[in-house]
């Protein structure tokens, strides 16, 4: 299921890396789940000042270099209320991919399925700015992805 809409004022804060999916694709040189274990071994989420009321988790993509070659940053955090330290979505306009199913696989199968709708899909294009990963609740996944408005 795909739908459009309209982001404003998110903040999270949380631990950053820098990858490509080049990286992403050999278990020797990937990272995000190495982010992903450190976040939780290291307790970032304690240390994170300023939290929303919501407990949800998120994935965040940002600073792409170019395009789904390029290098981008990670970051695995939480919604936070103060902009210190914080990836801010100002306001972004996002194609939503939600999806079901036993972590992680389920994110990966909706990040092949995003690669393949922008591939054969010219209504929209990929604005490469800040896209996200909501963690809604245990085996449920939203992907935003920036579009151009």
């Amino acid at each position: 299921m795909v739908k459009t809409t309209r982001v404003k004022n998110l903040m999270i804060s949380g631990k950053t890396i820098t990858t490509n999916n080049k990286n992403e694709m050999n278990e020797q040189t990937a990272k995000i789940q190495t982010l992903w274990d450190d976040y939780s071994e290291e307790n970032v989420y304690s240390a994170t000042h300023d939290k929303a009321n919501n407990s949800s988790m998120y994935g965040v993509y940002s600073n792409y270099i170019s395009d789904l070659n390029g290098d981008y940053d990670v970051t695995v955090g939480v919604e936070v209320t103060k902009a210190k330290n914080a990836i801010v979505i100002k306001d972004e306009k996002y194609l939503v991919f939600k999806k079901e199913g036993e972590l992680p696989q389920v994110v990966i199968d909706t990040w092949t399925e995003i690669w393949e709708y922008f591939e054969n899909n010219t209504e929209y294009k990929r604005a490469y700015t800040i896209d996200f990963e909501h963690y809604t609740k245990e085996d449920e996944i939203e992907i935003y992805i920036s579009i151009e408005k």
